[in-house]
């Protein structure tokens, strides 16, 4: 099912900032304890964009959203990336957040009407592909590092791919009614 490629792009797309971290803390030339009070703006970001996309599943039908956010999330990947300062990492890790969390409760709405289809529970397995994805950004970030590249240009590697990959899963989803 595409949903299960949705989960796998959302745990792709926050692994890949996960892994680049610690390059990023470094050149933005922050602490552990600043960057733990970033952290706070990708939550609020996330939170945000949750309540937003959750409203607009049940308006338009989590397969209309689903593949926006998908898209947006993906774009958004590289933000964390670009900053060279504390007050633009906190800017990217908002909307980054915000993004994330927008394809968060989407490909959650979506996997609650693929469940209702089979008729037995799936949506463990569909949290399972966040973790697969994952271990896809780790392999990546590891490729992405070792080959010398920059945490924007890893990062806005992973993203195209996942915007390639949200457009393409677009036509698998089941469709599903506004409520």
């Amino acid at each position: 099912m595409a949903n299960f490629v949705y989960f796998v792009l959302c745990g792709t797309l926050m692994g890949t900032w996960v892994v680049h971290i610690p390059a990023i803390e470094e050149r933005v030339g922050i602490s552990h304890a600043t960057l733990g009070s970033l952290l706070v703006l990708l939550g609020l970001g996330a939170f945000t964009g949750m309540q937003i996309a959750g409203r607009l599943a049940d308006r338009l039908g989590a397969r209309v959203v689903l593949p926006v956010v998908g898209v947006l999330s993906s774009m958004a990947a590289v933000l964390p990336g670009l900053p060279r300062d504390p007050w633009t990492l906190a800017g990217a890790l908002l909307v980054f957040g915000f993004c994330n969390g927008c394809l968060d409760v989407s490909m959650n709405a979506h996997a609650v009407h693929v469940e209702k289809a089979y008729n037995r529970p799936v949506m463990s397995a569909f949290h399972a592909m966040f973790s697969v994805g994952g271990v896809i950004a780790s392999l990546a970030g590891a490729g992405a590092a070792s080959a010398g590249m920059s945490p924007a240009a890893g990062m806005g590697a992973v993203g195209t791919v996942g915007i390639v990959t949200a457009l393409a899963s677009a036509r698998g989803l089941l469709p599903t009614a506004p409520t």
